[in-house]
């Protein structure tokens, strides 16, 4: 089958053809249908989040059980299915304690580019390919079973694959991670795909203002179509003056970081209100370190957390979305920019570096 490996870091994906071994206990063999062109990924290409190499990447996808392994029976071979890039065990603190995106087994993994029981199933010849979980930028993939989850007919499925990263870390960030209630101010910094699902998961929360800050006015103006009130270009308006001046002075209830910068996420904090939250969605690089003036914690009893894959519950929170997709209220279909053929990945990176996309989607049918 084909797939696109990463081999070093800072040079393109090479297109190579590669084997597939069969599933083992309590894996599926999928075909992809589609998969997203995330961030992520890029960073890894590059070097800031750094991976086993050599490594198939892709973690945004859906596609076609083809077959089970033993033990799996909850899916059977045609069911369609959305993939969860973070396996969680079940049985760990974390899945115990309602936690399943913290999983402990699922972060290890994510790291050492393997399977949960710690082997591999791609190969080239003799050597071995790491997997990135799901590894959807190839044709075909095994995946844990419980990474996997069963989606209706009516979803088309290069929508549906959105799901599985972006749309369900945007919206969980807003619906899971800070409880954005209707009525509620937010700021969302930052309108990449992240950021524009942060914005329609405050729309369909029923926030009243929606501030949306990005130095692109092009994304803005697509923040707007998906709910966004009020925009601000940060080239020369300050985000925490506007948030405030929206707020009687107080500052909003919830900020949203969505880019993962220092500069970003201090300027999110300095944005919220006594009691509000500071919710930071964007992945900065290993290192970085964000100020913050120590005495605002206790006297203003302001909130800095974070939000890893929305808080997710992969089962729960899939057929929320579906459910909303369906009723017409997550929009799906528009955040994708562009269509790219697996041959052309790496002119899609390069349009997203050059930041052109809301989402492009690598499609396989």
């Amino acid at each position: 089958m084909k797939a696109a490996v990463l081999r070093q870091y800072g040079e393109p994906l090479s297109l190579e053809d590669l084997d597939l071994l069969p599933p083992q206990d309590g894996e599926v063999l999928v075909r992809f249908a589609a998969s997203g062109v995330c961030h992520s990924d890029m960073t890894r290409m590059e070097g800031k989040r750094p991976s086993a190499l050599p490594i198939v990447l892709g973690h945004e996808a859906a596609g076609y059980v083809e077959q089970v392994g033993h033990g799996v029976t909850h899916l059977v071979p045609g069911d369609r299915v959305v993939m969860s890039f973070l396996y969680d065990c079940g049985q760990c603190f974390y899945c115990c304690s309602g936690r399943p995106n913290l999983c402990e087994v699922g972060r290890s993994i994510l790291r050492g580019g393997t399977m949960p029981n710690g082997t591999t199933r791609l190969r080239r010849g003799e050597e071995e390919i790491h997997h990135m979980v799901v590894s959807s930028f190839a044709e075909m993939g095994v995946v844990p079973a419980r990474c996997a989850v069963k989606i209706p007919e009516e979803v088309p499925m290069e929508a549906a694959a959105l799901i599985g990263c972006g749309v369900l870390t945007g919206t969980g960030a807003v619906f899971n991670t800070s409880a954005v209630r209707p009525g509620d101010s937010v700021l969302v910094v930052g309108t990449g795909g992240i950021g524009l699902n942060v914005v329609q998961g405050a729309r369909i929360a029923g926030a009243s203002v929606i501030a949306v800050s990005d130095l692109n006015p092009d994304k803005l103006a697509i923040a707007r179509d998906f709910g966004a009130t009020h925009l601000i270009d940060a080239r020369t308006e300050d985000p925490i003056a506007i948030a405030r001046s929206l707020t009687q002075g107080r500052g909003v209830d919830h900020a949203f970081e969505a880019i993962g910068n220092k500069h970003t996420i201090r300027q999110c904090y300095e944005a919220i209100r006594p009691g509000g939250k500071a919710v930071v969605v964007g992945i900065a690089e290993v290192g970085a370190c964000c100020e913050i003036e120590a005495i605002s914690l206790p006297m203003n009893e302001k909130v800095l957390t974070g939000s890893f894959y929305g808080s997710y519950r992969p089962r729960l929170d899939v057929e929320r979305l579906v459910d909303l997709y369906r009723s017409n209220r997550l929009r799906l279909d528009e955040l994708i920019s562009r269509r790219y053929r697996l041959d052309q990945i790496n002119e899609a990176f390069h349009d997203l570096h050059s930041g052109v996309l809301a989402r492009g989607v690598i499609s396989y049918e």
